[in-house]
C-alpha cells in the first residue's frame, strides 16, 4: 500500500489497470475452464458443440462481470477483507432473488449463467448479457468516481 502510495500515477490510472488486468484474468481462467470441462468431458461433449461451449463462456464471462465490477466498486472504499465479504453478500442477495423471485430473463444473471445458458436453452440470452454489460460500465463508473473523489 505504501509503495503505491509513492508511485507517480494517480488514484485513477491505478484503479483502471488494476480493473482491466484483474478482469482480463478472470476472463482468461473462464474461457481456460470451458475449454478443459468440454475437452474432458464426454457428456458435454455430447450436448453441446464447441460454437456452444464459447457461447457459454462468453455469458459466463459478461454475466460473472457485475460480481467482479462491484467488487472493485467495494475496493475504492474497503479494506480488502471487507470487500471480499460485501461481494459474496451481494452474489449471495443475486443468487437468493433469482431463486425466490421470478425475475424477467434480461435481468436475472444467475438464470441466464446456468437455465437459460447456451447449453440449456441452446440460445444465447441477449437481453441478460445487454443487461449485464450495462451494470458492468455503470459498476465501473462508479468506481472511477469514488476513485477521483478520493484523489488528493
Amino acid at each position: 500500500m505504501m509503495f503505491t502510495v509513492s508511485l507517480p500515477v494517480s488514484r485513477l490510472r491505478l484503479i483502471a489497470v488494476r480493473a482491466a488486468i484483474g478482469w482480463v484474468e478472470a476472463a482468461c481462467l473462464v474461457g481456460l475452464l470451458c475449454a478443459c470441462i468440454w475437452h474432458l468431458s464426454a457428456a458435454v461433449r455430447l450436448i453441446a458443440t464447441p460454437m456452444e461451449m464459447v457461447e457459454q463462456a462468453a455469458v459466463l464471462i459478461v454475466c460473472s462481470s457485475v460480481a467482479y465490477f462491484l467488487s472493485v466498486v467495494l475496493a475504492t472504499f474497503l479494506e480488502d477483507q471487507w470487500r471480499i465479504w460485501g461481494t459474496m453478500i451481494a452474489v449471495a442477495a443475486m443468487f437468493w432473488l433469482s431463486v425466490k423471485f421470478s425475475l424477467p430473463a434480461a435481468i436475472d444473471l444467475i438464470k441466464a449463467m446456468g437455465a437459460n445458458s447456451p447449453l440449456v436453452a441452446h440460445s444465447v440470452p441477449w437481453g441478460a448479457m445487454g443487461f449485464a454489460t450495462g451494470l458492468s460500465v455503470v459498476l465501473f463508473a462508479v468506481a472511477v468516481t469514488v476513485a477521483r473523489m478520493r484523489e488528493y
